[in-house]
């Protein structure tokens, strides 16, 4: 979470202009770090950041600050997903005795949090609502068994750049899972099937090469991509697949295969914690009977940039 002032309407200064100068009327007068660490003591959030880029949630606070009978704070609290307005949010606070700063932060805090958690603003559903992007949690559908795999998970991210994933098990064999993956395709151009599928392939070699390196791990062999044609349920489906293995001596073994397709505007990729002669059923199965969001406004109006 990012905390930030934002500059003060015309409104809101206006507002400030018109009060008497005995009731010195400030904007943006408390210390962002209050509100900074009024955040971090509720410990909701990984990390608390004040005046710096980098948070995927923001909060843009505008404060008027005044003394009445009491001391009072208005505020108006903009609730931001990587600089994009999702809710907006007005409070006023007073408080008796002398004017305590950190006070005023922290029940400011506590009545924004109060009010965005009663309305879920930190859930992908509402995320997916005020950005129009997928809403996976409707849209995406999925068998509950294939197979002797059950759907155990889902999970929904909450950058829509990422997706979903599903997650199956087989009962019998604990180790033994499969996480279908499924996220808009990362380029403008969604047309070039082939192509968009060879550069996942590429990242993911990377990624597996990079993984193994950092660990010092022994020797990672992987196959060559290894194209799928499918005709099933009057539907054609073209693919990628691999293989990866570490196999050493007195080390347990690792293997894993991943599946590489598109449907709408997505990727749907398979990955396994076995050989692909063992999924291959599996994936078989279940891509026909996926049912993925097409391109949400959001993710068009990106391609477009």
């Amino acid at each position: 979470m990012g905390v930030f002032y934002k500059d003060a309407t015309t409104e809101l200064q206006r507002i400030c202009e018109r009060k008497p100068a005995r009731q010195n009327c400030r904007i943006n007068d408390l210390d962002p770090a209050l509100f900074q660490q009024s955040l971090q003591q509720t410990a909701l959030f990984p990390m608390v950041i004040a005046d710096e880029a980098g948070a995927d949630y923001e909060l843009l606070i505008t404060s008027l600050s005044y003394r009445e009978k009491r001391n009072k704070m208005q505020a108006r609290v903009t609730l931001a997903w990587r600089g994009l307005p999702l809710r907006n949010y007005e409070y006023i606070i007073s408080r008796t005795g002398k004017r305590d700063d950190a006070a005023f932060a922290g029940e400011l805090v506590s009545q924004f949090l109060q009010d965005a958690i009663k309305q879920k603003a930190f859930s992908p559903g509402f995320l997916a609502h005020n950005l129009k992007s997928e809403d996976y949690e409707d849209d995406l559908k999925a068998p509950e068994q294939v197979s002797n795999f059950s759907l155990s998970e889902r999970r929904i991210y909450n950058d829509p750049l990422e997706g979903s994933m599903l997650t199956y098990r087989d009962p019998s064999f604990s180790n033994d899972k499969i996480e279908v993956s499924v996220y808009p395709i990362p380029t403008s151009d969604i047309e070039d099937t082939h192509a968009i599928l060879e550069e996942e392939t590429e990242k993911l070699r990377d990624n597996l090469t990079d993984f193994a390196t950092d660990l010092n791990l022994p020797p990672l062999h992987m196959t060559d991509d290894i194209r799928l044609s499918w005709n099933m349920m009057d539907k054609e489906f073209n693919g990628y697949y691999l293989d990866a293995k570490i196999e050493k001596d007195g080390l347990e073994p690792f293997y894993a295969s991943y599946f590489f397709f598109v449907q709408e505007d997505k990727i749907v990729k398979f990955t396994t914690t076995f050989p692909s002669r063992f999924a291959l059923d599996f994936v078989k199965q279940a891509l026909p009977r996926l049912s993925v969001p097409g391109e949400s406004p959001f993710i068009s109006n990106l391609r477009r940039l």
